[in-house]
């Protein structure tokens, strides 16, 4: 079997190649695909006859990966793997298609190899999967990311949580970073927390909220602890307790 990875996170990356490996290690990895952009350009050149299955990732760095197959027609089994909440995918397991929730563990991916086996026969190469219906389905369900106001003098200045690097509190001030300036807000960092996407936005401790795109490395800390290094400097050393490591690490490999 011959496949292709469509991800943008190196961690789960390296996860699901060990896992692959673990489960059959005559699956080949043709390559890892890690945006959008990427995989557009790779299978525009590249026959994919002699590929079997694509395990793709939907929340790319670049866009959803749904963009990818609107554009080129695939006739391949697709397993999408998602953080989205497992409730949301049901609908999608009427299309015929593999989904897996992040983490992904060994025992589900396992099943999902499983599941390709037994209905590849009856896929031939003029039916392909109705990727239309899934973009549709997966656009109601699709996370709602929230925006907040900067009050600065006379002016109010709309923030987008996308663009927000890291929220933390210093002096009773809560403020929103990103990688251009700061801004003030006036709501708790514990109401922040709560309007977050908990996929994308991680509670570090009391002091920081982190976006998990903007994490560029861990490392072990005095004490079993983690110092998380972010692609903008922070005011602060940000610490993830002992309790917390765990954790941390799931959402990141998460997704």
């Amino acid at each position: 079997m011959r496949v292709v990875i469509i991800e943008d996170e190196g961690i789960a990356i390296r996860k699901l190649k060990k896992l692959i490996s673990e489960i059959n290690s005559e699956i080949e990895i043709v390559v890892a695909l890690e945006s959008v952009y990427d995989a557009k350009k790779w299978f525009q050149s590249h026959s994919l006859s002699n590929i079997d299955l694509l395990l793709s990732d939907i929340q790319l760095s670049d866009g959803l990966s749904f963009e990818i197959f609107e554009n080129i027609a695939v006739d391949l089994p697709i397993i999408f793997t998602t953080a989205y909440d497992e409730y949301a995918l049901r609908a999608f397991k009427l299309n015929g298609v593999d989904y897996l929730l992040k983490p992904i563990q060994k025992e589900e991916l396992t099943q999902a190899f499983i599941k390709f086996e037994h209905t590849k026969k009856r896929y031939s190469q003029n039916q392909l999967f109705d990727i239309q219906s899934i973009i549709n389905q997966f656009q109601q369900t699709t996370v709602k990311f929230p925006s907040f106001i900067s009050y600065q003098k006379d002016k109010l200045i709309p923030l987008a949580c996308e663009s927000v690097v890291y929220f933390y509190i210093q002096n009773l001030i809560v403020y929103a970073v990103t990688d251009k300036t700061e801004y003030v807000l006036e709501e708790t960092l514990d109401e922040i927390e709560k309007r977050l996407p908990k996929q994308f936005f991680f509670r570090a401790n009391r002091q920081f909220i982190v976006q998990k795109k903007y994490v560029s490395t861990a490392e072990i800390y005095f004490n079993n602890r983690l110092l998380v290094h972010l692609s903008v400097k922070t005011t602060e050393e940000i610490i993830i307790s002992r309790e917390k490591t765990a954790l941390f690490k799931n959402w990141l490999i998460g997704g």
